[in-house]
């Protein structure tokens, strides 16, 4: 049953008060979310019309009016505002209301509805009036987050175990089981740290060169990664340089072998499906050619690690030198590479 209603929804959190973000809204950190929200929505697929997506002052000062009409629904938690999601309560209280299944809520993230305890709340109050869930997540097999309880269908009715499981996912989690993305390295990731990320993971180039090249911290350069490798575009890419490269046969550089690794491969072998044996683990997701390397890292260790770190460019290196010492920027040397060519042209959402 196709829903009646759908909402994109999204709470996003500032430390203003009401006055002092309608004198700079723009140069706010609640305009970056906002627009933030729109990109994920657009590429969601969600279409919302223009009128709805202007974020200024009328949108503040009526950030508690709620028009069941419109698609977009966004709580906007002020620091004299704190804790009060009007928007997503009045959409459930109208679901109530009606005799069938009526409502879909479409996320960016589960972090949309709050805090541990809001979170279990609210989504006991979707399973008892029926309210699906779809949070998009490209980076897994089934471009769906774990806690989505409905698929891109939007059937509101259609009793899939995976669904029900997103249920019990969220009656059992614990504090730290959910990622909290704040202050993190996120963001754009652009062709500069993108070339040194993958000369550093073909085993192309030494670690302080990558960590240059980059222009963050080594600590820095790790953080980014981290985050990158949990994109649509890094999928992509990494299938990428599989075909050109033969990445599969190299061990992964910048991931350590999970705590827990032999616990998850024998869930994979058990599920025959290594994304829900990465949910059943706790463990991010890790991409089919990327485990392929864990394991390679994991049985082979030192050894695997010298014969991978013979595959060095020395050339590229040399240049690399030769470049710096000329006085020329490391993070301008990606232009030299001879590389770019095989990156992916789009900004992925993260």
């Amino acid at each position: 049953m196709e829903p009646e209603h759908i909402y994109a929804y999204a709470c996003l959190r500032t430390g203003h008060n009401k006055g002092d973000l309608i004198e700079n809204i723009q140069n706010t950190k609640l305009y970056n979310d906002y627009m933030y929200i729109l990109h994920f929505m657009e590429h969601a697929f969600v279409d919302i019309p223009r009128s709805e997506i202007i974020l200024d002052a009328t949108t503040i000062t009526n950030n508690m009016l709620f028009n069941p009409m419109h698609r977009l629904q966004i709580d906007i938690m002020t620091s004299t505002r704190n804790g009060m999601y009007y928007k997503l309560d009045s959409i459930i209280e109208q679901a109530r209301k009606s005799p069938v299944p009526n409502t879909a809520l479409i996320v960016a993230s589960i972090n949309s509805f709050g805090t541990l305890d809001n979170i279990k709340k609210y989504y006991k109050i979707f399973r008892k009036e029926k309210i699906g869930v779809l949070i998009p997540d490209y980076t897994r097999e089934s471009s769906l987050s774990e806690y989505s309880t409905i698929g891109f269908g939007l059937d509101l009715v259609e009793h899939k175990p995976e669904y029900d499981r997103a249920f019990d996912l969220v009656e059992n989690l614990e504090p730290g089981d959910i990622q909290d993305n704040r202050g993190r390295i996120a963001g754009e990731y652009t062709r500069t740290f993108r070339v040194a990320f993958w000369l550093y993971e073909l085993f192309r180039i030494p670690e302080k060169m990558a960590v240059a090249m980059s222009g963050f911290s080594k600590n820095g350069f790790h953080l980014k990664a981290d985050s990158y490798e949990q994109t649509l575009n890094y999928r992509r890419e990494l299938e990428k340089f599989d075909k050109l490269f033969g990445i599969s046969s190299l061990i992964k550089r910048n991931r350590p072998v999970p705590s827990n690794f032999d616990k998850l491969i024998h869930w994979e072998e058990k599920k025959n499906s290594l994304e829900r044996a990465c949910i059943h683990c706790k463990v991010p997701m890790i991409f089919p050619i990327d485990y392929k390397r864990l394991k390679l890292k994991q049985e082979g260790g030192k050894k695997e690690l010298a014969r991978c770190l013979k595959l060095y460019d020395t050339n590229l290196i040399n240049y690399f030198d030769e470049w710096v010492k000329q006085g020329n920027a490391p993070i301008d040397f990606y232009s030299k590479c001879n590389f770019e060519q095989y990156l992916e042209n789009t900004w992925d959402i993260k």
